[in-house]
Formats: structure tokens, sequence, C-alpha cells
């Protein structure tokens, strides 16, 4: 009989809705091994998001991906839990800094995720990502960054394909979209339940949804207006079948 993880015993972790608070991408890192600060990705999500995920849905040895690993929180808090792990980013600078992070440990390819053929078939016991789209974030010049995409759909249903290829069969894929608003109607669009249903069209099966509640983020606009602030985003629990 496998050993129940102690963390889970925190009542906080079995609730759908997780008060986590945000990480704010304009502080500096500090690197405890240079003794120095570096530089922080400019779209970071917290440790401890990653961290009950993998608690949740994987155990010790399992590999551990993320096809848009950024700085590496996803990649760090695997290493962190005695998981092996792998990330994949377009941007070179994010790859150095997620090396950094983990201390040059797990496998990074500065590449596209779209075709992760250095990974096997069927070798993956987690994916956990959150990925670029819809100019939400400037991460660099490059036209085949899927956030700088016009419409970026086709691009993430090739990653989710791959990923699909990749994960174990009753493996877990875990990704975290947010709201996304139209720049010229000022209406929310359906994005995050849009990547859903490419998921599903894909043959994940849907296991159920955590809300990340960033807590309370009030602007004077907010009040002045009338008009509520959007402060969760979503964590779509799927299962390769």
């Amino acid at each position: 009989m496998q050993a129940v993880n102690q963390s889970l015993y925190n009542v906080d972790w079995l609730a759908s809705v997780w008060r986590i608070t945000t990480v704010n991408p304009f502080v500096d890192n500090y690197d405890v091994k240079s003794n120095k600060l570096v530089e922080r990705h400019i779209a970071p999500f917290p440790e401890a998001l990653p961290q009950r995920l993998i608690s949740f849905f994987s155990k010790k040895g399992d590999y551990v991906l993320d096809p848009f690993c950024g700085s590496g929180t996803t990649n760090f808090a695997a290493l962190s839990l005695f998981r092996k792990t792998i990330g994949y980013d377009l941007e070179k600078k994010y790859i150095d800094m997620a090396k950094r992070r983990c201390g040059d440990r797990g496998m990074f390819v500065c590449n596209s995720s779209e075709s992760m053929k250095e990974v096997y078939n069927n070798s993956i016991a987690l994916c956990i990502t959150s990925p670029p789209y819809l100019h939400l974030r400037h991460y660099s010049d490059n036209p085949d960054n899927i956030g700088n995409m016009k419409d970026p759909y086709p691009a993430l249903r090739n990653v989710f394909k791959d990923v699909f290829r990749v994960l174990k069969d009753g493996g877990t894929f875990c990704i975290n979209v947010g709201g996304v608003p139209d720049r010229k109607t000022g209406y929310w669009t359906t994005f995050p339940f849009d990547v859903l249903q490419l998921c599903l069209d894909i043959g994940f099966r849907f296991k159920g949804t955590v809300i990340w509640d960033k807590g309370l983020r009030l602007k004077k606009w907010n009040i002045d207006n009338q008009a509520i602030s959007e402060n969760h985003e979503y964590v779509w629990v799927l299962e390769k079948i």
C-alpha cells in the first residue's frame, strides 16, 4: 500500500479554491549560490502552486514536465520534492535562468514544445504549465513565441497534442490559465474555456478545477466604475486516457 503524503493532510489543499499570494515580477530574485540579485521572469507564478499539484498527482522519482518552463518554477518545485524534471522554453535567457535556479539539475531544452522529440512516448507522470497567450505579456520579439501570435490556438493544440503523447496512461496535465480581456471591446474573452475544450478535443479527460484565488487586488478604477476585478485564475486538471 502506498504511503499517504503527509502534506495532503492540510485541509486547505483539499478545497477547490486555493488562496496563494502572487509573485511580484518586478522584484529581483536572490541567488544564494552567487550571492547576488538576478533577473526574475516577467510572468512568474508562486512555487506553492506547482508544489501542491506535484504532491497530489505524482510520486518520488516521477518525471514532471513543463513545456513553457520560463524561470523554472515547476522544475524547481519538482526537484525539491524528489522528482525528475524536464523544461522547454523558446527563449535562451529563460532556459539559462531555469538552469541556474535548479542548480543545473534536470533537463532543459531551448526549443519549441510543439514537438518535444527529446521526450519519449508515455514517459511523463505529470505536466504542469502556464502557457503564453494573446499578447498578455511581452516575452520577446520572437514571432514563433505563442504569446506573440494573434491566433495562438493552432500552436497550443500542437503543444497539448505532444503533451498527450509523452504522458503515461493515467498521467495528469495541469494547465494554469487566466481570463483575458479583448483589447478592442474591453469584454472578457472565453480563452480559458477554449483551452479546456481544445484539450478535451485532443482526448484528455476532465478531472476537475482548482481556482487560484490571488487575493484582493482592487484598483481605484474598479471602485470608481463599480467594475469587478478578476483576481483568480483556473487550473484545469486533465487526465490522459
